[in-house]
């Protein structure tokens, strides 16, 4: 049988290739590559076909954010801040809210009397946060603190199994626990917020609508249900821990310089 070289470089394919019995299959095979890998390349060379337009798409939101600095304070932004911050920019363009933090993040290093304000720790934070935690980190800038509670399934001896660690929003439907939890986790990770366990929040009312989330409740029904066998209702009660989530000094300058506030209409 007639030899054929595959020069794509991938061992499984060459080892498919070997064990094929024609070389019309051979060619099926390798074609089938081919075709795999531009599919999964697509979207990569769609980005670099796309790279001037989405500059250009970041200069118009610039033009936009610093349209009321005066011109005389525009300047050309720290490359360590500028460079790292345009090339990240360009990959979340499908998405408002990261392209926004960026070009908010540039405006401000483009502003004379900001850019001292900017740190390139900012870039780096930004690619660590998905769309869903800036929606969350936009949320808790609004209060600064956030009245929050744990659930914990437990005997009377206190021993017992965590059900929620951190729960802070009553809207399930637009706030889901489980993501929630995670995104809150990772902006107390990047040090934009604390989760401070021993903080109390002074308005009881607030830790009353928590508890009486609907969709809460809902969940903790099922968790009972769900756990009867192992856990009998008649030897557990679910436990309430009240506590709350600050935005760190850090997270303030952060959404300064990244999300606009100026926190004059803290709620």
């Amino acid at each position: 049988m007639a030899k054929v070289k595959v020069d794509l470089g991938v061992a499984e394919v060459i080892g498919k290739v070997k064990d094929t019995e024609t070389i019309n299959q051979a060619d099926k095979t390798t074609a089938l590559l081919i075709r795999a890998v531009h599919a999964a390349l697509s979207p990569l060379e769609k980005w670099v076909l796309q790279k001037e337009s989405n500059i250009e798409q970041t200069r118009k939101l610039l033009e936009k954010k610093l349209k009321n600095v005066p011109v005389e304070n525009i300047i050309t932004p720290p490359m360590y801040i500028g460079v790292p911050a345009l090339q990240a920019i360009s990959y979340c363009m499908n998405d408002e809210s990261l392209r926004n933090m960026y070009a908010e993040l540039l405006a401000h290093a483009m502003n004379s009397d900001t850019v001292d304000n900017v740190h390139p720790t900012y870039v780096e934070i930004i690619k660590q946060m998905s769309p869903y935690d800036a929606l969350i980190f936009q949320n808790l800038v609004k209060e600064l603190v956030k009245p929050c509670i744990s659930l914990r399934y437990e005997k009377m001896d206190a021993s017992g199994y965590p059900i929620i660690d951190c729960f802070a929003f009553a809207d399930v439907d637009s706030f889901p626990i489980i993501p929630t939890q995670i995104s809150l986790e990772n902006l107390e990770r990047l040090r934009l917020i604390e989760i401070n366990k021993n903080f109390h929040y002074s308005n009881e009312n607030k830790y009353r609508e928590l508890r009486q989330s609907t969709g809460l409740n809902k969940m903790l029904e099922e968790y009972v249900i769900d756990n009867e066998n192992n856990l009998p209702s008649n030897e557990y009660k679910i436990v309430a821990s009240e506590f709350a989530i600050m935005v760190r000094g850090f997270g303030q300058f952060f959404a300064r310089a990244c999300l606009g506030t100026d926190f004059s209409d803290i709620s």
